[in-house]
């Protein structure tokens, strides 16, 4: 009685690790900047200010 040798199974190979992608509202800073707006009619002036990005909240992937 011969016994014939099964072919090796084939291995899969791993699937590559998900990239995050950049935030669209802050380009990957996690930073916004926003005109300053002062008075009752919230007229702008020529200064900008940074904060959180609000659709990542600071840390740059989507």
């Amino acid at each position: 009685m011969t016994t014939e040798k099964k072919p090796p199974a084939r291995r899969r190979s791993p699937k590559p690790a998900p990239t995050a992608e950049d935030c669209g509202t802050c380009a990957g800073s996690g930073e916004t900047t926003t005109a300053v707006r002062v008075g009752r009619k919230r007229r702008e002036i020529g200064a900008t200010q940074t904060g959180l990005c609000p659709t990542c909240l600071g840390t740059g992937t989507a």
